[in-house]
C-alpha cells in the first residue's frame, strides 16, 4: 500500500509539528564562577579567561545578596557566558599585550647581545620580570630574572649583577623563601660595597633589614637598617625605606616611643622626595602602632588619610588593598564587624577586579576570622575558598600555610580539636620548604597547647 497525501490526509507540515511553537525555551540560567573555573583547565594559555571569569563577576549589583548570603564567596557569584563572550576580546586585547611587551624585551635582548651589549640584554631581561612581577606573575618574573643573572655574572660589568640580584631578593623573599633572599641580597651588598655604590648598598641593606626582621631578629634587623643609612646619604627615599624599617623594628620589639619617631623620620622622607607609596606604606604602620596601643581612634585616622592619599586614578590595588585589610582588622578588633565585613567586601571586589586570587585568599582569611568571632560554623567556606585560591595559578603555598593556622583557629573556636590539630600539622608541613623557623615555632608551640588541653579535657571527663 503506498501512502500519498491524499491518502493520509496529512501535509509534510503537519506531519511534524514545530516543537519551539508548542514549547517556550527557558532562559538560560547564570552560571556559577566555581562551575566556569571548573569547565576551564588551569593551564597558562587559558590564565587570562579564567582571571576574567572572576573579574567579570567582580560587582556586587544592586540585589542586595551581601545580606541576603553572608558567606557567599566569589565561586557563588554568577556570570552570563553570552555576556562575557561580547567582552573576550578584551581578554585577547591584554593577552596581546603582554605577549607584545614580552617580545619586544626579549627581541631587545638579542639585538643588544648582536651589537656586544650585554649588560643592555641584561636590562631587557630584567624589564620583562618587573613587568610579570608586578603582574603577580611570580613564577614567571623568576624565570626572567634567573635568565638575566646567568648572563650578568659573565660581566666585567658587576652593576647589572646587582640590579638583578636585587630583583630576585626581593621576589624570593615577597613568595615566602627567606634565605634564598637573603643570599640574593648579601651577594648584591657585596658587589655593590666593592664598586663604592652607596645607593645600592643602601636598597641592600633594606631587603637584608626586612628578611631579618620577617624572622623575628629584631637586633640583626635594626642593624641592617641603620648600615644602610649610612649608604643612603641625602637620597630622601632610600631613607624613608629604610627608616620605616626601623620603626617596624621597634614597634615590634615592644619600643613604642623609639618607633614612634623613627616613623616620623620617614614620613618627612617620604614627604621631601613626594613619593605618595612611601607616605601611604608609613602611615599603615604608624596606624598599626597605634591600634597597638589601643589608640583606636588615631589608628582609624591613619588609615582612613591613607586612603585618601590614594590618586583618584590607577591607584596601585595592592597599595588600595592594603589600606582595606588593615581597616578590616582594626574595625574587627573593636568588635564594629559591620564595617569590617564592609571593609573586607570592598577589597574582595578590587581583589577580583585585578585578578589577584592571593590577595583575595587573604580577604577570606579576614572574612572567616570575623564568622569565628560571630560563632558562625558556615564560615568555614572562606578558608576553603582561600585554600583553593592559593593552589590557583601561580601557587602560593607560603600563604596557604597561613590560611590554614587560621583556619586551625577557627575550628578551635568551634570546639573541633581534632580538626584544628589536623590543619596545624598540615601548615607545619607546607612550610618546611620556607625555612621560616620562627613560624614553625609558632605552630609547634600551638600544637602543644592544644594536645595539653585535649589530654586535661580527657582526664577530667
Amino acid at each position: 500500500m503506498s501512502y500519498t497525501r491524499a491518502a493520509t490526509g496529512v501535509t509534510p507540515k503537519q506531519a511534524i509539528p514545530p516543537l519551539c511553537s508548542a514549547l517556550p525555551i527557558a532562559p538560560a540560567k547564570p552560571l556559577r564562577v566555581e562551575q566556569a573555573l571548573r569547565l576551564l583547565p588551569d593551564v597558562e594559555d587559558l590564565a587570562p579567561l579564567r582571571g576574567f571569569v572572576v573579574a567579570r563577576a567582580s560587582s556586587r549589583g544592586a540585589d542586595g545578596w551581601v545580606g541576603a548570603e553572608p558567606n557567599r564567596t566569589i565561586g557563588k557569584r554568577t556570570l552570563d557566558p553570552a555576556a562575557l563572550r561580547a567582552e573576550v576580546h578584551q581578554v585577547l586585547s591584554r593577552v596581546t599585550t603582554r605577549a607584545a611587551i614580552l617580545y619586544d624585551a626579549a627581541v631587545d635582548a638579542l639585538e643588544s647581545e648582536q651589537h656586544g651589549d650585554l649588560s643592555q640584554a641584561v636590562r631587557a631581561l630584567i624589564r620583562a620580570g618587573e613587568f610579570e612581577e608586578r603582574g603577580v606573575r611570580h613564577t614567571q618574573a623568576y624565570a626572567w630574572y634567573r635568565q638575566a643573572l646567568g648572563i650578568a655574572e659573565q660581566l666585567h660589568d658587576r652593576r647589572p649583577e646587582m640590579e638583578t640580584l636585587a630583583h630576585l631578593g626581593r621576589l624570593a623573599a615577597t613568595r615566602g623563601f627567606l634565605d634564598e633572599g637573603a643570599r640574593a641580597y648579601q651577594r648584591s651588598l657585596a658587589l655593590a660595597e666593592a664598586g663604592s655604590d652607596h645607593e645600592r648598598a643602601a636598597a641592600a641593606c633594606q631587603g637584608l633589614g626586612n628578611v631579618v626582621l620577617a624572622q623575628a631578629e629584631w637586633r640583626g634587623a635594626e642593624a641592617w637598617f641603620e648600615r644602610g643609612l649610612q649608604y643612603a646619604g641625602n637620597h630622601p627615599e632610600l631613607a624613608a625605606g629604610l627608616w620605616l624599617g626601623l620603626g617596624e623594628t621597634a614597634l615590634r620589639s615592644g619600643q613604642a616611643g623609639i618607633a614612634e619617631q623613627h616613623l616620623a623620620r620617614a614620613l618627612d622622607c617620604s614627604e621631601a622626595a613626594s613619593d605618595d607609596a612611601g607616605i601611604i606604606r608609613t602611615l599603615l604602620a604608624r596606624g598599626r602602632m597605634q591600634a597597638k596601643q589601643t589608640r583606636f581612634t588615631e589608628a582609624l585616622s591613619s588609615y582612613r588619610t591613607a586612603l585618601n592619599r590614594l590618586p583618584s586614578t590607577h591607584a596601585d590595588p595592592l597599595l588600595e588593598l592594603s589600606i582595606h585589610l588593615r581597616l578590616a582588622e582594626l574595625y574587627l578588633d573593636l568588635g564594629r564587624t559591620l564595617d569590617a565585613e564592609d571593609e573586607a567586601r570592598c577589597a574582595e571586589d578590587i581583589a577580583t577586579a585585578h585578578h589577584l586570587p592571593a590577595t583575595l585568599a587573604r580577604v577570606y582569611m579576614i572574612m572567616g576570622k570575623l564568622r569565628g568571632k560571630q560563632r558562625d560554623e558556615n564560615g568555614f567556606v572562606f578558608f576553603e575558598q582561600a585554600i583553593e585560591l592559593c593552589r590557583t595559578g601561580d601557587p602560593a603555598r607560603r600563604l596557604e600555610a597561613d590560611v590554614y593556622a587560621e583556619y586551625a583557629h577557627f575550628r578551635m573556636t568551634m570546639g573541633d580539636r581534632t580538626e584544628a590539630q589536623a590543619y596545624l600539622e598540615r601548615a607545619r608541613e607546607l612550610l618546611e620548604p620556607f625555612g621560616d623557623e620562627v613560624a614553625r615555632a609558632r605552630i609547634d608551640d600551638e600544637l602543644r597547647e592544644l594536645v595539653a588541653a585535649g589530654a586535661a579535657g580527657v582526664g577530667e571527663g
